[in-house]
């Protein structure tokens, strides 16, 4: 399988995720609900996967592990197409019952929401040959570190907001602080022989 194969199996993998939970509610809102949870799923766990690679190669190398750095990117951009499928539910969802996405959200909870997206914007352009060289290989290294940790804490700021309605979220919240514990863990100079890169 070629690294766009890759690409290709996973948004084929969401978008066949996607569909099966908007065609399990019962009525179209909560159909909508259901795609804009599945799709927040599936991107935290391909963000997971990206953001632990290289940490994992580190201090578990294997030919699983090494794999998953040498596809980190298209796995990156699979996280990007997921959750442009969630903005896409999430509009569709606020245009058709907005008084139901409104209840405990203002426009100033949604900052962090926008901020994310911004980055991801960033992060996906600069993934690819000519706007990596327009930026310059430390600009680019500074920008996709920043740019995985403010996603990484928007992630988690996420969850743990959620858990006073829902305590399932706890789980999530402290699978992303176990992960970003692993990046820190996981640094070149924390680590005797890492040979993995880091981002």
């Amino acid at each position: 399988m070629t690294r766009w194969q890759l690409f290709g199996a996973l948004a084929a993998v969401v978008s066949l995720v996607t569909a099966a939970a908007y065609a399990l509610a019962p009525d179209p809102v909560q159909s909508l609900q259901y795609a804009v949870r599945a799709t927040a799923r599936t991107s935290f766990i391909l963000f997971l996967t990206a953001f632990t690679a290289s940490s994992l190669a580190n201090l578990l190398p294997s030919g699983l592990t090494r794999a998953l750095v040498h596809e980190r990117r298209y796995i990156g951009l699979s996280f990007a197409f997921s959750h442009l499928l969630h903005a896409a539910m999430l509009i569709v969802y606020v245009k058709t019952a907005p008084e139901a996405f409104w209840v405990g959200r203002t426009p100033a909870t949604n900052v962090p929401g926008y901020v994310g997206y911004l980055m991801i914007l960033l992060l996906t352009v600069t993934s690819f040959t000519t706007p990596a060289r327009f930026i310059g290989p430390n600009s680019w290294k500074k920008l996709h570190r920043t740019g995985v940790w403010i996603i990484a804490i928007i992630f988690a700021g996420s969850f743990f907001t959620r858990v006073p309605q829902h305590a399932d979220y706890v789980a999530p919240g402290m699978i992303m602080i176990a992960a970003m514990l692993l990046r820190v863990a996981a640094r070149p100079g924390n680590v005797h022989g890492a040979n993995a890169p880091s981002r």
